[in-house]
């Protein structure tokens, strides 16, 4: 019977999460896919390169000075090298710089100087990937040639999906999640435990996100 309890907790907690998920969550999202995506045009537009070998910070750095003029400086954090960390999750490597991080939203630059590729996670929050330099090859199991995704072009995984993917050497992208954030964050750091031992990139991401999620519940009172 003791089972059965727990069993009967877990179903009505993910029903009540699902429905607030649903139509709760989204009256308090500060950011939109659509208006990021047009934010992220605009700044590709004005770092137009002709090789596809380049540096992308003076683009990424842009973008952040963008969604601070549009959102307001007090949800986008500054831009700074010593922030950036390395990422490992499903198989795949990279690195990120939290502009924005709370209960029900983050927002972060991800990419790769060398490529990387694996498994995107399942997830209770829908994913936007916004390609900034580069591309992104994606596909779902039953897939015989790969979605691609290029500058400008924005990659939405619905949440409860999972693709594989990959990004070649030199790509970045902005990358918007909705959705029960602490619920990802397993995904993001169980790589360590099982393969990389990283403890201080672990460190350091437990640190800036609860950071970011804290801050933003008292300074901003985003949930």
């Amino acid at each position: 019977m003791r089972y059965i309890g727990i069993a009967a907790f877990v179903v009505l907690l993910g029903y009540l999460m699902n429905q607030a998920l649903d139509h709760w969550m989204p009256k308090r999202y500060v950011f939109d896919p659509l208006t990021l995506n047009k934010i992220c045009n605009t700044v590709i537009s004005r770092h137009s390169y002709g090789s596809a070998i380049t540096d992308a910070k003076p683009m990424l750095i842009d973008l952040r000075n963008e969604l601070a003029a549009h959102y307001g400086e007090q949800y986008i954090n500054p831009y700074s090298d010593d922030d950036w960390v390395f990422n490992n999750a499903g198989g795949a490597m990279g690195q990120m710089l939290i502009l924005h991080a709370s209960i029900s939203e983050y927002l972060i630059l991800f990419g790769t100087a060398v490529g990387t590729e694996g498994h995107s996670g399942v997830h209770f929050a829908d994913d936007y990937f916004t390609i900034l330099h580069g591309e992104q090859l994606a596909s779902f199991p039953n897939a015989t040639v790969p979605e691609v995704y290029t500058p400008g072009m924005t990659h939405h995984l619905p949440r409860g999906h999972a693709k594989q993917y990959s990004m070649s050497s030199g790509s970045f992208a902005l990358e918007l999640a909705q959705g029960w954030i602490p619920c990802m964050l397993p995904f993001g750091f169980l790589d360590t435990f099982c393969s990389t031992l990283d403890f201080y990139t672990l460190y350091r991401s437990v640190v800036l996100s609860a950071k970011n999620m804290i801050g933003n519940i008292i300074w901003n009172n985003k949930f």
